[in-house]
């Protein structure tokens, strides 16, 4: 909330992804013995790459896709001097530009939540397509609300009225609305293909007051 209205500095953006993508090269996956390669990393949903820039510290090349043709020129001007990252449109329900089997990373956080829950699912199952042996796939969803005041008032309110307080509490008309996703419809997910597994889920705080959101991290088998 207190970067709102352009208050980001340019330095202290890109150096949150920084903390963050560090966190999970150097921390949480290497105990893990993973991913296996390093070779490439998609951002999903990478915006004006923040995170993309701080994967391009730890592998050969990474892909920013986004939705929106303007965060992608944006996301270009800001990263001009990287030379290992390269952003894409992608305005698809699919990662058509991505090859099956092909990305030893992908990392998607703070967007599925944002889309209906059939596209979610759509989504997570092309993460699975195109994760290699030894890859891994880290993304975040919100499961609902939580017990909170402000998590009550949520599950009581449709975004169609919610978004009526988002566009008076933000002064815009576009406004993000909030998409919760079943766990268990990604446990199904998980499931219709032997070599992946779940390495690792856990309770994420990135969806703000009032949500529960979780953050899965999942593996395809070296040999698979």
């Amino acid at each position: 909330p207190d970067k709102r209205g352009g208050r980001w500095n340019v330095d202290d953006f890109f150096a949150s992804g920084r903390d963050e993508i560090d966190n999970q090269m150097d921390i949480v996956l290497p105990p893990l013995g993973l991913p296996k390669k390093r070779r490439l990393a998609i951002d999903f949903g990478c915006g004006a790459g923040r995170l993309t820039r701080a994967l391009g510290r730890h592998f050969a090349t990474v892909i920013g896709l986004d939705v929106s043709a303007s965060m992608v020129r944006t996301a270009r001007r800001l990263n001009y001097d990287i030379s290992n990252i390269a952003f894409r449109e992608n305005t698809g329900a699919q990662l058509d530009l991505i090859a099956d089997r092909s990305v030893d990373f992908l990392s998607c956080c703070i967007v599925l939540q944002h889309i209906p829950a059939s596209l979610q699912i759509g989504y997570i199952a092309d993460f699975f397509r195109v994760l290699a042996p030894g890859g891994v796939a880290m993304f975040q969803f919100v499961i609902g609300s939580d017990d909170s005041s402000r998590g009550r008032v949520y599950k009581r309110l449709s975004n169609r009225w919610m978004n009526v307080f988002r566009r008076i509490a933000w002064r815009r008309w576009s406004v993000f609305e909030m998409h919760p996703l079943s766990e268990s419809a990604v446990v199904d997910l998980l499931a219709k293909d032997q070599g992946l597994r779940l390495v690792l889920a856990a309770d994420d705080q990135s969806a703000g007051p009032g949500w529960c959101s979780r953050r899965w991290h999942v593996s395809r088998d070296a040999s698979a």
